[in-house]
């Protein structure tokens, strides 16, 4: 595998110090938000990574590219809209405490002004016109304020194990439920192809569903953007590859 991954220049979250320990549902949860933001971080990094190299394709490939960032943005937009509506109320009536994930939702506001940005561009920009140093641009805009919040909240949910276990599973289990109810032609092949079995040496199984659901993904959702999912950092079974369009600048 080529050094330059999807693993940089954004950083992965560790679940190593806690997603061992069984004890509490808190870990548990955090381990499972750990593996889900690092599908998020993986995409922003297979974005950043590629988008100068695309100026030099042709307009499909820019099309597809601009519509892989428009899924991005959809995923991305629609976790932390389950977060907000499903999930923080949940533990905050767990808890007991009043504005217990206030913090979080602050952060999300934080990144917000440029992720819009960086969305419209995505959804209004047409091929002919595509820039890859502004589109690096406007993710420089947001990333920082955006990865500083998906670690920050893993310690968040980690110090939930003061508080019932078995309802901080249950909160977590309906907030994954309605993550499921999406645009799975252009969500599912993102979140498979961002979701890397070989981190920290396989120990995970995430996203973790029935043997059949990537060949469903594979053979019937992903068929309609095809042309997409060439700039996932992995296949729909979750296996790294190289990026189909590398750079060499990876400073963010």
């Amino acid at each position: 595998m080529n050094s330059q991954w999807a693993d940089q220049p954004y950083s992965l979250i560790s679940t190593s110090p806690f997603s061992k320990d069984s004890s509490h549902a808190a870990y548990y949860v955090a381990t499972q938000m750990a593996l889900a933001h690092n599908g998020i971080l993986r995409g922003l990094n297979s974005i950043f990574l590629q988008a100068t190299i695309i100026s030099d394709q042709d307009l499909v490939t820019k099309r597809d590219f601009l519509t892989y960032c428009q899924c991005w943005c959809e995923s991305m937009h629609h976790h932390h809209e389950a977060e907000e509506e499903i999930f923080f109320p949940s533990i905050e009536q767990i808890s007991g405490v009043e504005g217990i994930m206030e913090r979080n939702i602050d952060q999300h506001r934080a990144f917000a002004p440029g992720f819009e940005l960086f969305q419209k561009y995505s959804q209004t920009c047409l091929p002919e016109d595509y820039d890859g140093r502004k589109l690096r641009t406007l993710v420089e805009g947001f990333a920082e304020p955006l990865t500083r919040h998906l670690h920050d909240e893993i310690e968040t949910l980690r110090a939930l194990d003061k508080f019932d276990s078995q309802r901080i599973r249950q909160a977590y289990q309906r907030f994954e439920k309605s993550l499921m109810n999406t645009d799975n032609y252009r969500i599912a092949p993102l979140v498979f192809g961002t979701a890397d079995r070989s981190f920290e040496g396989g120990m995970h199984d995430f996203p973790s569903v029935p043997f059949f659901v990537p060949y469903i993904i594979h053979y019937l959702f992903a068929r309609r953007y095809r042309g997409a999912w060439r700039f996932n950092p992995c296949t729909i079974w979750r296996d790294r590859r190289e990026l189909a369009f590398k750079g060499v600048d990876t400073t963010p």
